[in-house]
């Protein structure tokens, strides 16, 4: 667990694990906002599925699955059963989205970087529970770790997809300037309109631009390797969502949230003095739950073709 070193080594991580709860509840209290009008509104979104038929039949079906999820997500905050609870939120959102997708048409992008990192505090904990009941500093050590890794597999898997959807020809910038074309600027800043028609009119720029977007999300990695790269490699990730938010009005505020609160250097910046006494994290590798990530893996991939890769 070298690689796994943290900024927040020797502190409490309460504001880590308060902080990824209460993103999910704000960004599933958006979802269920949308859901809600959605699944009302059948003469726009139409569904033949069998779950939002079944669903919209219930009165306040969205709002109960977010009460359902929010019950989850305080018991986490404080650190009450973090696996179960966590594997509970997890499927009360899963459900959710599953609605969702079935109304709308595609999952939400926005509540995937959430959900993922709730997954890997969730998976970290679980790591360490198979060896026994451990103390809180050692499972959240895990659990931060792990949810850093499920933001990293986002960001590495994003480009391995470019790579393999084109066969590398996102290098060359075309589905760049494309995008840059389609889309509206954030505003109609002189600067920022100018930098816009640089892109599409340039295919050495928006080749640069591409392949920019390629390294900095395939270095996703990086985030799993010390506290001081890990910071400079989210802020390049921070930096590369903020160009695409300026560019093309795509929010993905919330992974520049998230990398904000995991990857910055919190307690030496509010030089926070109640720290927690170091513990010993070196654990043997769990086979068991080794295994049951596996075999989930292998089942979402079997599972793609009914939905779960969009």
């Amino acid at each position: 667990m070298s690689g796994a070193s943290s900024w927040w080594d020797g502190h409490d991580r309460a504001p880590l694990r308060i902080g990824v709860c209460v993103m999910v509840a704000l960004q599933w209290l958006l979802e269920t906002t949308q859901l809600a009008a959605q699944s009302r509104d059948l003469a726009h979104y139409r569904s033949g599925g069998v779950l939002a038929q079944t669903m919209v039949r219930i009165p306040g079906a969205a709002w109960l699955l977010l009460a359902l999820a929010c019950v989850g997500l305080v018991a986490i905050a404080r650190d009450r059963r973090p696996v179960q609870w966590g594997v509970w939120t997890l499927a009360v959102l899963a459900l959710a989205s599953a609605w969702q997708t079935q109304v709308f048409g595609s999952p939400s992008r926005n509540a995937f970087f959430p959900g993922a990192a709730l997954l890997g505090w969730t998976l970290g904990q679980a790591w360490t529970s198979e060896h026994g009941p451990q103390p809180r500093a050692v499972r959240e050590r895990f659990a931060e770790w792990g949810a850093l890794a499920c933001i990293a597999a986002a960001y590495v898997g994003s480009c391995a997809s470019k790579l393999i959807a084109t066969l590398g020809g996102w290098a060359s910038g075309t589905q760049v300037r494309a995008l840059v074309v389609r889309q509206q600027a954030v505003a109609d800043w002189s600067w920022l309109l100018e930098l816009r028609t640089a892109i599409v009119e340039s295919p050495a720029l928006g080749s640069a631009a591409a392949i920019a977007t390629l390294v900095v999300e395939g270095g996703g990695v990086l985030l799993l390797f010390g506290p001081r790269l890990r910071t400079a490699w989210a802020l390049a990730i921070i930096g590369l969502h903020t160009a695409i938010l300026l560019l093309c009005t795509m929010p993905y505020l919330e992974p520049m949230l998230l990398l904000g609160l995991l990857a910055m250097p919190w307690p030496q910046l509010l030089r926070r003095r109640h720290g927690v006494t170091p513990t010993p994290d070196r654990l043997p590798w769990p086979a068991r739950t080794l295994s049951v990530m596996l075999v989930g893996v292998a089942l979402a991939w079997w599972l793609a073709p009914l939905g779960w890769r969009g």
